[in-house]
């Protein structure tokens, strides 16, 4: 089996790449593709929900907005997030943590955070 990430269709460098898939190389986007093709993950058929789940505030508290808005799939460090908020260290990280424990934001390496699973 061969996988290759789809190359931009203007550029004269990705032909070899888009030939391999016109021919017989499987597309992919991300390395949990390759594990779904080997029969190692299950194919996540509503990616799309999740994606539009995530990032809605309805049910998130109104004092927990401001912060929920700032983070992104992409890890944010808390430095930022203070700088974006205005709010003080002891304030946020008491936010933070309820966001947490609500499995809205995960906690990643360096002190930075990313939008949760729920």
């Amino acid at each position: 089996m061969f996988f290759v990430f789809l190359g931009n269709l203007g550029n004269s460098k990705s032909l070899g790449t888009n030939n391999l898939i016109k021919e017989f190389a499987h597309i992919v986007t991300t390395p949990e593709d390759i594990l779904v093709k080997y029969g190692f993950l299950e194919p996540c058929k509503d990616y799309m929900d999740k994606a539009k789940d995530i990032n809605q505030v309805d049910n998130i508290p109104k004092e927990y907005v401001d912060i929920f808005k700032v983070i992104t799939e992409e890890p944010i460090d808390i430095d930022d997030i203070i700088h974006k908020t205005k709010l003080d260290l002891k304030t946020l990280i008491s936010k933070l943590t309820m966001l947490e424990l609500e499995g809205k934001i995960k906690k990643v390496a360096g002190n930075r955070y990313v939008k949760g699973d729920s």
